[in-house]
């Protein structure tokens, strides 16, 4: 299995999807004071577009591999599945904000990530990694998150999964982290995360769509990702619930976590709750 090649599919599908995604966002900002549900009906119209040109890259260069996504999922004959969203955090999307993104990754059988990119259509990053590369944002390689001191550290929290402990979440963090933070795209928050923007990301009951390519950014990158259970090696966690931060950080982030969130139910990982 060539990993270069799956990641190159990858960066080029990704790119595909931002620019349908940017087309309609334009036409999207004329509508925004005038027609409510126009604008609504537009942001649906803008997340098949831009899931038809992630696709159609995917299914003209790789025409045998599945593909899992919110749009829909259709099976495969080979050994890898492509993991899409067209468009993370549709709500910044609609509001004209930065925070969103688009996010490619391939996968094997079990749920081990082989290949990831997530676009930043508003800001220009692009964040990429393959298993065993290294990531890479804009040609330039990622260093090791090196953050350790929890007082100094910059937390996102995405609250989608679970708006009724996002107060007690953040009550929990503030008076022991840096800063907290709020943002729209979980795959932005990892590429953040992995390219050091940001240090840590807690973001429970999440699809695969949701964090598949960021998950990979960030190990590649040498920092850890898992749930209140445990580590996740190689692949996201099963439960959807997804802790990912710099290494010296993610136990002590645990810990607080786990005095707000109940521990998931079940402790598989992988493949096997794809579909969740």
């Amino acid at each position: 299995m060539d990993l270069d090649e799956l990641l190159a599919v990858a960066r080029t599908a990704a790119r595909a999807g931002g620019r349908t995604a940017a087309f309609w966002r334009h036409r999207a900002h004329r509508l925004f004071l005038e027609d409510d549900a126009a604008l609504e009906a537009l942001i649906d119209d803008a997340r098949l577009d831009a899931d038809q040109a992630v696709r159609s890259v995917l299914t003209r260069q790789r025409p045998n591999d599945g593909i899992l996504g919110g749009e829909g999922s259709t099976a495969g004959y080979t050994d890898v599945r492509w993991i899409v969203d067209p468009i993370g955090g549709s709500v910044d999307y609609l509001y004209g904000r930065p925070d969103w993104a688009v996010s490619v990754a391939a996968a094997a059988p079990g749920g081990a990530l082989l290949a990831g990119v997530v676009l930043e259509p508003a800001s220009g990053v692009l964040t990429e990694a393959r298993l065993g590369g290294g990531t890479v944002s804009n040609d330039e390689p990622v260093p090791v998150p090196g953050r350790h001191d929890l007082a100094r550290a910059l937390v996102e929290v995405a609250s989608a999964g679970r708006r009724a402990l996002t107060g007690r979440t953040v009550d929990a963090l503030v008076p022991r982290v840096g800063e907290v933070r709020r943002g729209g795209s979980t795959a932005a928050a990892l590429a953040r995360v992995a390219t050091g923007r940001a240090d840590a990301l807690w973001a429970p009951d999440l699809k695969p769509w949701d964090c598949a390519a960021g998950v990979l950014l960030v190990q590649e990158a040498g920092g850890t990702v898992g749930d209140l259970v445990g580590t996740s090696a190689l692949t996201w966690p099963g439960s959807g619930d997804v802790l990912a931060a710099a290494p010296r950080l993610w136990h002590p982030l645990r810990a607080l976590l786990a005095e707000v969130h109940p521990p998931p139910s079940s402790t598989e990982h992988g493949m096997v709750v794809t579909d969740r």
